[in-house]
């Protein structure tokens, strides 16, 4: 009887096991999904001057986003739409988990997120509304990639027949499609231009769409003019943006170094980068050791030299110590937009996003 009793456990044991082994996984909650898909978020939030405000907000793995507020009757009646480009970033201060947004020079959004299917509206400051109306976006199933049409600025180059835009917001490169006013860009840029290819600062109404740039090759966005609007060749993407933050005492906090996003767990001493006006020093942490060394500064070119550090061996951080020190070592200009450092290497290329913290 009690061999009976151990051989029917035993069977009912296996059996557990293995319907434990046959239960699908876990799917992964949304908030990992941020920077390795396409995400969109939406919600209905106050509006200081209108009934209400729908604001959708897709962000992409590249660190871009573009988001559209629909202002509910806010022009005679009507609905207005605006839209906004720019780049994301994480923040973790504090253990907070945040999304802090560049985009239109004006002060950033900053967003919590909210378990795994929405973000949290925060104020300019980064800090909780404390307000009984809702500042929740939720995840749609579906990524709205918010096509437009919207006012672009953006750098274009057209040369061989081929055609490129460089937006100024989100600082990512499209292909310019040859149709719709397009014609219009073109031959104001032909007119304009005093070298072959060389960029000038074009404002447009354009359109985004999805397609592969080539037969059998993954879709990627492309640009359509929908309207030619201005081209200003004695501007650029960095005069269009006013500053307000300047490069010299101002305590700079990565937000972005090789590409990848910044992060800085809770109770752990934050990265930062410090460029002295009075003996051109620099100092700084890179998630491991302290730093110092010179700079040298003219107009928008920027270089560092003679950097130490302390030998401290840190294995979980030293990745962020490596994207650190190399954008160190390859800048070569810089360019502030708004409250937003980028440190950039002799192509143009970005090498690391730093946001500002001001020195009394």
């Amino acid at each position: 009887m009690k061999t009976t009793l151990r051989i029917a456990a035993a069977l009912t044991l296996i059996a557990t096991l293995a319907g434990c082994q046959q239960l699908p996984p876990a799917p992964s909650p949304a908030a990992d999904l941020i920077g390795r898909e396409t995400v969109s978020y939406r919600g209905d939030i106050p509006c200081a001057d209108c009934p209400g405000q729908q604001l959708t907000l897709t962000l992409f793995p590249d660190f871009t986003y573009r988001l559209r507020r629909i202002y509910r009757e806010a022009e005679a009646g009507r609905d207005a739409i605006v839209h906004e480009t720019g780049r994301w970033a994480r923040a973790q201060d504090d253990g907070a988990n945040r999304l802090r947004l560049a985009g239109d020079g004006n002060a950033p959004l900053y967003l919590r997120i909210a378990g795994a299917d929405a973000l949290h509206l925060l104020d300019t400051a980064g800090r909780e509304i404390e307000s009984p109306l809702n500042y929740r976006l939720q995840r749609l199933p579906r990524a709205d990639r918010i096509p437009g049409p919207m006012v672009l600025r953006g750098l274009y180059r057209y040369m061989a027949d081929a055609a490129t835009l460089q937006e100024c917001r989100s600082d990512k490169h499209y292909p310019v499609l040859i149709t719709r006013d397009h014609l219009a860009l073109e031959r104001a840029y032909l007119a304009a231009q005093t070298a072959p290819g060389m960029p000038l600062l074009a404002v447009i109404e354009g359109r985004f769409v999805l397609q592969p740039p080539e037969p059998g090759l993954a879709p990627r966005d492309h640009l359509i003019v929908e309207r030619f609007l201005t081209l200003r060749p004695d501007a650029t993407c960095d005069s269009d943006v006013p500053a307000r933050a300047t490069l010299v005492n101002t305590y700079w906090r990565p937000v972005e170094l090789g590409g990848k996003p910044v992060t800085v767990r809770a109770g752990t001493r934050e990265p930062h980068l410090i460029l002295d006006a009075k003996d051109s020093r620099v100092r700084g942490f890179s998630g491991c050791n302290g730093f110092g060394g010179s700079y040298a500064l003219d107009g928008g070119k920027l270089g560092f030299k003679g950097i130490v550090s302390t030998m401290m061996a840190c294995l979980p951080i030293g990745d962020l110590e490596q994207r650190f020190f190399a954008a160190l070592k390859n800048t070569a200009g810089h360019a502030l937009r708004g409250e937003v450092l980028e440190l950039r290497d002799a192509d143009g290329r970005v090498l690391g996003r730093f946001e500002a913290r001001h020195l009394r």
